[in-house]
């Protein structure tokens, strides 16, 4: 009897001695062992991984501004967390934005939103590019000037929404405004059918809240484990809405383009372009000769399409947004840009400039191109593996 008793004590102490002695080993090793274990940062962060997920997950994504901080004290070069060092030096960030060399992307951020097969989720470098090949072709000049009636039928629907918002009195929600101009073009580009957004009540405000939500669940998702996503999604609702309330909401980014890829997979016929009127991403991905069959299953292109409208929508709309505030902010700017486009619009009944002409106004072109970078640069830290085993840097923009 007491034999047994001995061995039930030591079968239940052997895990936790076990799970003591690795927890130990483990902060030795990122302390004192690891390749990072030379480089400054707060000790906390060095050791776990909670230490950042709580200025993200707990602190509303605060942890950006934090890094700043801890630069200020530390220096250019400091490890954020047990596997990234963050570099803020304008003379390292070219090396890091370098497309020589394999960089495989951190599978910690890869993961998030449940997406392996969309070139935002792929981790490994070959099949990154194979996929970002794929789709490149299709954001070449000459396919932008020949998608440009489609852009300005879009920019004409804006236009006049905002001149009824105008003529009564009621406030603008420019980035929901603009969020639906992007998606409402890029879906037409992808599938050759628009969402419609810009014809919906209040610019999609209900729709927008819950793309919100669901980029907030996938946000929180990289401190989970990679498995978190794929059984929240799979999950029925009331279990989505116990567990996150706002993981509720993720599935919206592929729902949105479930019924239009299904629907183009049926259109697999040599006059889909004159129905159209012009080429459409998907139509041609999914009858690409070049691309292998695995590359084509509607699993993977569903997920490509959800990542691209996702992407295109907010990229473009925050773009959007800023540059009106700091415009409507600086007259001075303002007054400026409205004298050069004076040149090639001067007064309303003037036709409509071509993308071409706006091309060659270089306050314009300028303006628009730094504030493209400015807000790249506060999006997400871009995080590159340069060694499985060892490192991964972090970039951010210099300034």
């Amino acid at each position: 009897m007491l034999g047994a008793l001995q061995f039930g004590l030591v079968s239940l102490l052997l895990p936790v001695v076990a799970g003591a002695l690795y927890g130990a080993s483990l902060a030795v090793y990122r302390l004192l062992l690891s390749p990072l274990a030379k480089f400054p940062g707060p000790k906390l962060a060095a050791l776990t991984r909670k230490y950042e997920s709580y200025y993200e997950a707990v602190q509303n994504y605060e942890y950006l501004w934090k890094i700043k901080k801890l630069h200020q004290k530390y220096g250019p070069i400091i490890r954020i967390n047990p596997h990234e060092l963050h570099i803020d030096d304008p003379d390292f960030f070219d090396k890091l934005n370098s497309f020589q060399g394999k960089w495989n992307k951190d599978p910690y951020t890869a993961h998030q939103f449940a997406n392996p097969g969309s070139s935002v989720g792929t981790i490994d470098h070959d099949r990154h590019r194979k996929r970002r090949m794929a789709v490149l072709p299709f954001f070449s000049k000459t396919k932008i000037y020949a998608l440009e009636p489609v852009i300005q039928s879009t920019i004409d629907r804006l236009c006049n929404k905002m001149e009824d918002y105008v003529k009564s009195g009621q406030p603008l929600n420019l980035r929901n405004a603009y969020k639906c101009f992007a998606a409402d073009v890029v879906a037409e580009y992808c599938f050759a059918e628009s969402g419609g957004l810009l014809d919906r009540p209040d610019f999609s405000a209900a729709h927008w809240k819950e793309h919100q939500q669901g980029l907030k669940a996938g946000l929180r998702a990289r401190y989970l484990p990679s498995w978190y996503m794929p059984v929240v999604r799979g999950a029925p609702g009331w279990i989505r809405a116990t567990v996150d309330p706002a993981a509720k909401h993720f599935e919206v980014w592929h729902r949105d383009v479930d019924g239009p890829v299904r629907r183009m997979e049926n259109k697999k016929n040599e006059n889909f372009f004159e129905k159209a009127g012009h080429r459409t991403i998907f139509h041609e991905l999914i009858n690409s000769e070049i691309l292998p069959h695995e590359e084509k299953e509607t699993l993977r292109v569903i997920q490509e399409a959800g990542a691209m409208v996702g992407a295109g929508g907010e990229s473009t709309s925050q773009v959007l947004t800023a540059l009106t505030f700091a415009l409507i902010a600086n007259p001075d700017k303002l007054k400026r840009l409205r004298e050069e486009l004076h040149t090639i619009m001067p007064d309303s009944n003037s036709p409509t400039p071509t993308l071409k002409q706006l091309e060659k106004l270089p306050y314009l072109v300028r303006i628009i191109a730094l504030n493209f970078e400015q807000e790249k640069s506060l999006d997400t830290n871009a995080c590159h593996v340069i060694n499985p085993f060892t490192t991964r840097a972090t970039k951010s923009r210099p300034g």
